[in-house]
């Protein structure tokens, strides 16, 4: 699939090949023997990184010892790094298109001949997985079959699982050149920023034409519903910092001390030094697979604290060094006689993997205890907050950069490799608190306590409310209460379950009295429920 030309526009090539020979004319090596071996590697490398390239090669190549050899052995491996990925990262968005038509075509093809000599269902799913598993892609293992082969005939859901794959090869791309640091760009390569930029502002323009109405006729624009969520920075921002001073105060009450805690990962998963200089020791671990690895050694932390019988809580934040590698800061309340027992418990698991390495006691982990005299723990974390949202109150990043534009590459970070941002660890479930804020009560009832806290954004009390901060999900004296829906939508499924309110000894309180439909605006009087074609302009339906 990587080097597929099926369906690519004659013209495509033409500006691609033409693109080639003029860079080519820049290399060093002039020779025909080197022209042509350049443009073959350049035909496998993104437009937006063919002159950093260039450039290494050129300077490669004024090596005084050997420097054609290794300028051309670099050129080389690079191609076959580019034509190994999963997908052909050279793919416009228009060839991007055209074969996530041909693959949804394909699998509408096998799955309408298949049902009608009468296969079964998981029959199907079995074929267009393996068509799935060609492309590099994962099978879903939704729990309805025929959702799954929707989903697999449907050009839209390729578009959006190709463009996803080729976003992340092309980002394993500038790692591997070393394009991403402080020194060149910082976070994340300038091209996979832009393009998520582009992504999202078309999203927004789309999410402009929509609108929701309800059973009443009343009328909201999606995207005033959007700025009330904590899609909105803002609201994200208020809401984890009310989290985390509730967490304080809850924590000073109830005797806990503080610690704020720095993991970060073996040098090996860092592709560029802080110095700007590449990591030779650098093994091509991914951002996310990075995350993975510090998720694993905090599992392992976890099971050996609660072996210990460790009281704790706290919250989590996820950013990234310049190089696009994680690393964990964490807020963490304890009680005092056992801060000595979870600091070396935590430390070990840090340092479980490559402890030993040069630099790693020094750096791979650091504690610093939060002295109230030298200011709140809210204010230890407050700005690690602000730098991963939108940059509110920091004038600068670690690195000098303006705080307000890194964060914007920060996000864009996070969404790309799949990473979370922030969690929190104990407490309750934070639905619990969004619901309650949903609430309009006005007379005395049992959830009143749970309510009032929410309302005035109060954290502590709406934990000492639902029975403290270590109280199991099965003993919450409030739940979410959700209803079944059993309609079908764009892909033949149920829509399956949605938050109606919250539930206090039998009585259920609902936060949400309407029931909502998604339409383009100026279109109350359509029918707006219309099925899903599977295929350009097929109406056949393939449902199982």
């Amino acid at each position: 699939m990587p080097n597929s030309t099926e369906n690519i526009h004659p013209s495509d090539k033409l500006v691609t090949s033409f693109s080639v020979d003029l860079l080519s004319n820049e290399f060093i090596a002039q020779d025909r023997l080197n022209q042509k071996f350049i443009k073959k590697q350049l035909l496998s490398i993104p437009y937006a990184f063919r002159v950093i390239v260039k450039n290494t090669y050129n300077r490669l190549w004024k090596l005084p010892k050997r420097g054609e050899f290794i300028a051309n052995t670099y050129f080389r491996e690079l191609g076959k790094f580019c034509r190994e990925l999963p997908i052909d990262i050279t793919w416009t968005e228009s060839q991007l298109k055209l074969i996530a038509k041909s693959r949804a075509d394909m699998c509408y093809s096998v799955a309408s001949n298949m049902l009608h000599q009468g296969d079964e269902g998981d029959e199907v799913l079995q074929h267009l997985e393996s068509i799935l598993l060609q492309n590099n892609l994962k099978a879903r293992k939704g729990k309805y079959i025929s959702g799954d082969i929707a989903r697999y005939c449907c050009e839209k859901w390729w578009s959006k699982k190709l463009r996803r794959l080729q976003a992340i090869s092309v980002e394993e791309l500038a790692l591997y050149i070393r394009v991403v640091s402080k020194q060149s760009q910082i976070y994340i390569s300038d091209v996979s920023f832009a393009n998520s930029r582009e992504r999202k502002r078309r999203n927004a323009v789309f999410l402009s034409s929509l609108e929701a109405i309800n059973e009443q006729g009343d009328c909201i624009e999606l995207t005033d519903i959007a700025k009330s969520t904590t899609a909105n920075p803002i609201i994200r921002r208020n809401e984890l910092m009310a989290r985390i001073s509730g967490f304080e105060v809850y924590a000073d009450k109830h005797g806990y001390v503080a610690d704020f805690l720095t993991i970060t990962c073996p040098s090996r998963m860092h592709s560029v030094h802080n110095t700007g200089k590449p990591n030779d020791k650098y093994d091509g671990t991914t951002p996310k697979q990075a995350q993975t690895y510090l998720a694993n050694q905090w599992a392992k932390a976890r099971s050996q604290l609660g072996k210990l019988t460790i009281d704790y809580f706290g919250f989590r934040v996820v950013e990234p060094h310049h190089d696009g590698t994680p690393h964990w800061h964490l807020l963490v309340f304890m009680k005092p006689d056992q801060r000595e027992l979870f600091c070396s418990t935590m430390k070990y698991y840090a340092l479980q993997v490559d402890g030993n390495e040069k630099g790693a006691q020094k750096y791979r982990f650091e504690v610093e205890p939060i002295c109230k005299s030298k200011g709140s723990a809210v204010g230890y974390i407050a700005k690690y907050i602000s730098k991963n949202i939108d940059g509110y109150g920091i004038d600068n990043d670690l690195y000098g950069k303006p705080a307000n534009n890194s964060a914007l590459r920060v996000c864009e970070w996070s969404s790309l490799w799949g990473i979370r941002q922030f969690q929190q660890f104990g407490g309750p479930p934070v639905n619990i608190w969004r619901e309650a804020r949903r609430l309009a009560l006005t007379e005395q009832v049992e959830i009143t306590s749970v309510w009032l806290a929410a309302d005035k954004g109060d954290w502590c009390e709406f934990i000492e409310a639902l029975g403290g901060v270590h109280v199991k999900r099965k003993d919450l004296p409030v739940t979410i209460v959700k209803e079944f829906v059993e309609t079908e939508g764009e892909y033949w499924e149920p829509i399956g379950y949605v938050i109606k309110g919250l539930a206090c000894q039998g009585e259920v309180y609902l936060s949400r009295h309407h029931q909502w439909k998604i339409q383009k605006k100026g279109s109350a009087n359509e029918n707006q429920n219309t099925s899903y074609n599977l295929g350009q302009q097929k109406t056949s339906t393939v449902k199982p």
